[in-house]
């Protein structure tokens, strides 16, 4: 029997297993971290910090990929380029900018888009052509109108509606298509970096807050690269294409049409920043208030019986009233752009009524030129009013995405490993603590030069006062924290080399508090490993003094448990995570 001596820590109260740990000290660089989240009582996202960015830190080179290492998960793929700027840091993330994130995501379903932007332009030739159309049917008419071909000109018409239709529809389909795949990717790399989470990242953001950027992240980067792309071509093809037809028609009535448009540059500029700031306040209230939903529902039965509810409520409608304020705000400027752009776009109209007007009682434009220029001008008015809520999504998508980053930054890098034992380990394979120090964060040391080995086939038990480290030994063992290098050793080789397909399948832990799945009790103990089969589940039951009770359920091992096991009791659960 192994005793631990006590923790020093004893007289702040902690334990060495269930602890969170404490804050480290704040780097710049984390500014959209879960550092505001490290006080768990927080109703309010504290504002944006616009400070500069952190220096870089001279670190250790990374060592290059060594031969025998473990293939990459799935996943990995969204993940190299963050884990290589970790690297560059000292292993401190640096978040690689929205933008070319987003654009690498883009690039991997570029036929897609390409395709898709060709529909577009295609769609902009024919709603340019249909202006022109109707200038030549003009001015055919104000020649000789018992002659003009009309008809001609209508089939025209109507067949370039037909086309722009088509080739809008494809487009949308095509690039919309594209944004669902790169918001289930976004959506696969958020989980595989979740799993990598070391614990001390999960104590940075809470649950709700993760399940905030899984969702309405996700969404906000889905209608950038989506909708948000193709207002984005429409636009800059609507811009260019009917440029060219006005200039076409007469170059100085497009300098006078063109006289409003520097305003309409400068307000963008503008309103770009205040859109940013104020989308990633919203998003951060957004995190701060499903957290708090999620922390209250998961602790529904505490709440009640400590008759916590109207304490409940009050966080709650503090959080949603925050939540509320900040997104009236980013309301106001979304909803205040638009109108500023109508009425740039019709100030451009009206210019060129008083200049063409005046250049047709002159003689020196047509009728049908300017109805054609005034035609090109209205196509570009929906584009110039959309242009803000265009702007408003590419900055609420590109907000939402460097939250996501941040998640992404936090994974942590796979170790390089060394080839697993040639031979399978033995069911009672020898364990091995030397020289063991570890420590939580900026805390004392949980464990002090701990030395002791179990040999194959012993039973060992670790006591010891609350927080002397017995716990933390289990953690270290199963890699769920990183032990030092050179420190655990399993038959021989150091858990740190080993991958953890190999070395996790060799335990089997019981944590304190034990968590059931929201399946089936026979889903919950086999958790899905081969070779478990319904046989296997009730001998492990039975091991467990839990399998009479089972029966006597009226599903019997196929009752769900409900989440986190809530319709068993307390006892029950314990013995289920036995069982496993």
């Amino acid at each position: 029997m192994a005793s631990l001596p006590a923790d020093p820590r004893r007289a702040g109260g902690a334990r060495a297993g269930g602890r969170r740990p404490a804050p480290a000290r704040r780097r710049r660089g984390d500014r959209q971290g879960g550092e505001r989240y490290r006080a768990r009582g927080h109703v309010v996202a504290p504002p944006r910090p616009r400070g500069r960015p952190a220096a870089r830190a001279r670190g250790p080179p990374r060592p290059r990929g060594a031969p025998g290492r473990t293939p990459r998960r799935p996943g990995a793929d969204g993940l190299r380029g963050l884990r290589r700027a970790q690297a560059s840091r000292g292993g401190e993330p640096r978040l690689r900018p929205a933008a070319r994130a987003v654009s690498r995501y883009v690039a991997r379903h570029r036929t897609r888009y390409v395709a898709g932007v060709a529909c577009l332009g295609v769609a902009t030739l024919c709603s340019l052509g249909i202006p022109w159309t109707v200038k030549r049917a003009i001015d055919d008419l104000a020649r000789e109108a018992a002659a003009a071909p009309l008809v001609r000109h209508v089939a025209v018409i109507v067949l370039l509606a037909l086309g722009n239709g088509v080739a809008r529809l494809a487009s949308r389909l095509t690039i919309v298509g594209a944004a669902q795949r790169i918001e289930s990717r976004i959506r696969e790399d958020l989980y595989a970096a979740l799993q990598t989470f070391p614990p001390r990242r999960f104590a940075m953001y809470p649950t709700g807050d993760l399940m905030a950027r899984a969702s309405s992240d996700v969404a906000a980067v889905k209608s950038l690269v989506g909708f948000g792309l193709v207002s984005l071509a429409g636009t800059a093809f609507a811009f260019g294409g009917a440029l060219v037809a006005m200039l076409a028609v007469d170059p100085w009535l497009t300098l006078w049409a063109l006289l409003p448009y520097p305003v309409l540059v400068l307000l963008g500029r503008r309103f770009t920043g205040i859109l940013g700031d104020r989308a990633q306040a919203a998003q951060d209230q957004l995190g701060v208030l499903s957290a708090r939903v999620q922390e209250y529902l998961a602790g529904m039965a505490v709440v009640r019986a400590y008759a916590l509810e109207a304490k409940a409520r009050a966080d709650f409608g503090r959080a949603n009233a925050e939540y509320l304020g900040r997104s009236l705000a980013l309301a106001r400027i979304q909803t205040g752009l638009a109108p500023l752009m109508g009425l740039i776009a019709g100030v451009g109209t009206l210019v060129v009524l008083w200049a063409g007007g005046t250049a047709v009682v002159g003689g020196r434009l047509s009728l049908g030129a300017l109805v054609a220029f005034n035609g090109y001008l209205a196509y570009l008015t929906w584009p110039t009013i959309a242009l803000g809520w265009m702007l408003a999504m590419a900055r609420r998508g590109l907000t939402s995405m460097e939250r996501i980053q941040t998640v992404l930054a936090h994974a942590a890098p796979t170790a390089a490993a060394s080839p697993a034992p040639t031979a399978p380990f033995s069911a009672g394979a020898a364990l091995a603590f030397r020289d063991l120090t570890f420590a939580y964060d900026d805390r004392p040391p949980a464990l002090a030069g701990v030395t002791f080995e179990v040999g194959a086939g012993e039973v060992v038990a670790v006591v010891g006062p609350t927080g002397s480290g017995k716990t933390t030994l289990g953690l270290l063992l199963a890699r769920l924290w990183e032990p030092p290098a050179g420190t655990v050793f399993v038959d021989g080789h150091d858990v740190t080399r080993l991958p953890l397909a190999a070395l996790r399948p060799l335990l089997a832990p019981v944590p304190q508090e034990a968590f059931l799945f929201s399946r089936t009790i026979a889903e919950n103990v086999a958790l899905g490993r081969p070779g478990v089969d319904e046989e296997a589940v009730r001998a492990a039951a039975a091991a467990a003094g839990v399998a009479d009770e089972i029966e006597r359920l009226p599903a019997g091992f196929a009752s769900v448990v409900g989440e986190r096991g809530l319709t068993l009791s307390g006892g029950q659960r314990q013995r289920v995570a036995l069982a496993r």
